[in-house]
């Protein structure tokens, strides 16, 4: 497990961030530094997530996903739960949140970075804490139907117009990048 750490922290060291991003870059390898910066119970000031972009088997279009508790459209992500591959964790989550399994990563390199609040949630007695996030891009390798997941409300294909509109700075930024051609 450490060697994905270290690669980790090597992949960001060597990582060419937006302009966005580059402020996220020292956070990010000062919590790598913890012990339990991959377990969702680490909140001061937050914890590693994987996520991903999932495109379908034409490149053309989103599956966004809108949440549940956080009330708004999302890409699909989650929790490490210890687990130091984040590609690996970014994959699971996708599966779990889309229903789907015949997708793959277009690479096993991240393509954005991210730290974003998360709000504090007292039915699950969590504080106001960050998700330092690893994002990737997935791309279906034949057509499935998506199930929505007890963490959503809703999961719609959309082109990357219609996501940009829905999109928060961040997930505009990934999408952006992923329309761009990165």
């Amino acid at each position: 497990m450490q060697n994905d750490r270290n690669n980790l922290m090597t992949e960001l060291q060597n990582f060419s961030p937006s302009s966005d991003e580059k402020k996220f870059i020292p956070r990010f390898i000062d919590l790598l530094k913890s012990d339990r910066s991959f377990y969702r119970d680490h909140f001061n000031p937050g914890h590693i997530t994987g996520s991903a972009i999932l495109l379908n088997p034409e490149g053309t279009e989103i599956l966004m996903n809108y949440h549940k508790s956080l009330d708004k459209w999302l890409n699909f992500g989650g929790h490490a739960d210890g687990d130091e591959d984040i590609l690996a964790v970014a994959i699971k989550e996708t599966m779990e949140e889309s229903g789907m399994t015949a997708f793959k990563p277009i690479s096993s390199d991240f393509i954005d970075i991210d730290i974003h609040e998360i709000p504090a949630n007292n039915n699950k007695n969590e504080p106001a804490h960050y998700h330092f996030d690893i994002r990737y891009v997935m791309q279906m390798t034949e057509n499935q139907q998506p199930v929505v997941s007890d963490e959503s409300l809703e999961l719609k294909w959309m082109t990357f117009d219609e996501a940009l509109k829905v999109s928060d700075k961040s997930l505009a930024r990934l999408i952006n990048k992923i329309k761009e051609g990165l």
